[in-house]
């Protein structure tokens, strides 16, 4: 299979309208939940919530900004692309005075669970950053927490008391009001998978009372973490051939940027270093770094079969994630790779993690055959070493 820019989707999306980029039904989302209901009815206080998409996808349009219903989190946030890969909003919570009535001081509390579903790539490759904020520039200030999606939803699942005046020291009762930033971005993600954070908050009155934890006692083990490459999958092959590419010619390349002749073409290689043989006129190794042509980050590589002679030499990446092929397995101390036995490189191809269903894996192979596994190289499409290298 060979990827393409409408496979590189992800989102954080609406509660209960996950709404899909392009009609493709990839969502992920800021969810609400049932859950907690029951557990912070005691206590609580006339509390206004309300949120601002400042940034990303639904900044600006009607619903990108309201008032938030009862003590569950809704917030129509669109769908994350490479073209639009990340976003912030404002969360405002406030002690609204009706009439002669005074609010009591309120002790606020904020709290998550583990991403739904849970151990999937795609609650590993958003970056959340949770921070309090200015309420009237949007200004970021001191830093909650931050992290993956997991992580920051790991990190928050026992409850986070809010602080009511960031601007001094200690936990202080909400008196006016208090703002929260979360910034999100999507990093190297290549799927089509759906996943959602449950939210909540919880305003206690202070007076007479040491307000305690609302969210307490929840379960508090670990979230899951997902398979960092469930799925191996072919990105694209580049061709060392005449009249190609400037820098390119037969067996031959200088240091570049290079697109795949086949394959995605919104990617391509950046060739840093080479090693040659017959006086300079042949390349026989070369160390390269996924690059993105739209923006953002290029996923993470799982295989190289670099093509020379009669046969492949595979790389297969088993420790770790990275676009470049430094620290890749086999290869040597400045990341280069080879083709077998000294041979000059007639073409490379790159396969990368992606967050495919077994049953949808396609498998790494070369994309100018049809999709096929190439005779004599094992694209065996999972990241683990291949059983055959070709003919020698």
């Amino acid at each position: 299979m060979t990827l393409t820019r409408r496979r590189i989707l992800a989102a954080v999306a609406a509660t209960g309208g996950a709404g899909a980029l392009m009609g493709t039904g990839t969502a992920a989302m800021l969810r609400d939940t049932e859950r907690y209901d029951a557990s912070i009815t005691a206590g609580t206080v006339d509390l206004r919530a309300e949120y601002e998409l400042l940034t990303g996808p639904g900044a600006g349009e009607p619903d990108g900004q309201g008032i938030i219903d009862g003590p569950r989190v809704r917030l129509p946030i669109g769908s994350l692309s490479p073209t639009a890969a990340s976003g912030s909003m404002r969360l405002t919570f406030a002690l609204p005075q009706r009439g002669d009535a005074v609010n009591n001081p309120a002790a606020l509390w904020l709290a998550t669970d583990c991403p739904v579903p849970q151990s999937t790539a795609v609650a590993e490759s958003i970056h959340v950053v949770v921070s309090y904020a200015d309420c009237h520039s949007g200004s970021r200030l001191q830093r909650v927490t931050a992290g993956s999606l997991r992580e920051v939803a790991e990190d928050l699942r026992g409850g986070f008391r809010v602080d009511g005046d960031p601007s001094t020291a200690g936990d202080d009762c909400l008196v006016d009001t208090v703002c929260l930033l979360i910034e999100y971005e999507l990093d190297g993600y290549i799927g089509t998978e759906t996943v959602a954070l449950p939210l909540w908050f919880a305003a206690l009155q202070c007076r007479n009372a040491s307000p305690q934890n609302p969210f307490a006692g929840v379960d508090s083990d670990p979230c899951p973490t997902a398979d960092p490459c469930p799925c191996c999958n072919t990105l694209g092959k580049l061709e060392f051939e005449d009249d190609t590419q400037s820098g390119l010619s037969e067996s031959f390349a200088t240091p570049g940027v290079y697109a795949f002749n086949n394959g995605d073409p919104d990617y391509g290689l950046e060739i840093y270093d080479t090693t040659d043989k017959d006086g300079g006129s042949e390349t026989v190794g070369i160390a390269f770094r996924l690059v993105s042509f739209t923006g953002g980050n290029a996923p993470p590589i799982c295989t190289v079969a670099v093509k020379g002679g009669r046969g492949y030499e595979q790389y297969d990446r088993t420790d770790g994630l990275s676009a470049d092929t430094l620290s890749l397995p086999g290869s040597d101390t400045n990341g280069i790779v080879y083709a077998p036995e000294g041979t000059a490189i007639s073409h490379v191809t790159v396969c990368v993690c992606t967050a495919d269903s077994k049953a949808d894996c396609e498998g790494c192979t070369d994309p100018s055959h049809s999709n096929t596994v190439v005779s004599g190289w094992n694209g065996n499409g999972n990241g683990a070493p291949g059983a055959a290298r070709g003919d020698r």
